[in-house]
């Protein structure tokens, strides 16, 4: 524990000098689309996470015990569970697959601002749902992208890129086989309205976009943090997507 808080306040006053690193050849619009965050945006989540008790396999248990429909994200590097994804429903595991997540690394883009491809640490609710979304800065089809915070979403990759699942190797994103990628999409839409014909539309957004509509309901909001449920509603579906570390 102390080593990763010690990390995360190494990183806040190492901010002003990284201005030094070699650059990437990724302009500001390209970082933040792959998913990744401001490296002082980093330091002060990682500071956090580190300090939150509930972000290990005790709170996936917890979570598992008190929720219809969790995701849990081990991006650890290495370890018997690193790189991968288990899904759980009502209590029972239903998937584990391996997965790509964030590179973890700095990453200059070239502007010289500082980004760090990270998975962010935390308890979400799936925020967007689409059958299709095709990255424009990248020409990249993400199919069943399932966003829960940003520009992160659980989605799957391209073929090229399947030897890299069970190592880092996003820019944020969890990156998935395809077949996984669509299971988990509908089990997510399952805890909204429906998966079924008649239980929700598809919005053409945008070229390459078409996003799940008229399908979520109101849940409570989470603690980010601690995964406790909050007063306050939001428009999501009833699924808890945990990312850890362990």
């Amino acid at each position: 524990m102390k080593s990763f808080s010690l990390k995360a306040l190494l990183l806040l006053s190492a901010v002003t000098l990284l201005g030094a690193q070699g650059a990437y050849a990724l302009t500001d619009e390209e970082a933040m689309e792959d998913g990744m965050m401001p490296i002082e945006e980093y330091a002060m989540a990682e500071m956090k996470a580190v300090l939150t008790p509930g972000l290990n396999s005790e709170g996936v248990a917890e979570a598992v015990r008190n929720n219809r429909l969790v995701i849990a994200v081990n991006k650890a590097s290495k370890g018997d569970g690193a790189q991968t994804l288990t899904m759980y429903e009502n209590g029972i595991e239903i998937l584990k697959e391996k997965i790509s997540t964030g590179r973890e690394k700095e990453e200059k883009a070239k502007s010289g601002r500082i980004y760090f491809s990270t998975t962010p640490k935390g308890f979400f609710r799936p925020t967007k749902i689409y059958r299709d979304y095709l990255s424009y800065t990248w020409n990249a089809p993400m199919p069943n992208a399932v966003f829960f915070i940003g520009g992160i979403a659980l989605h799957a990759t391209t073929k090229s890129h399947y030897k890299e699942l069970g190592t880092r190797a996003s820019g944020g994103c969890v990156r998935l086989v395809h077949e996984t990628s669509q299971m988990i999409r509908e089990k997510v839409m399952e805890t909204g309205l429906g998966s079924a014909p008649g239980q929700f539309k598809i919005v053409n957004e945008a070229k390459g976009r078409n996003r799940i509509a008229n399908n979520s309901v109101s849940v409570n909001q989470l603690n980010r943090n601690t995964g406790d449920l909050l007063a306050a509603k939001v428009s999501s579906w009833d699924t808890v997507i945990v990312v850890y570390e362990e």
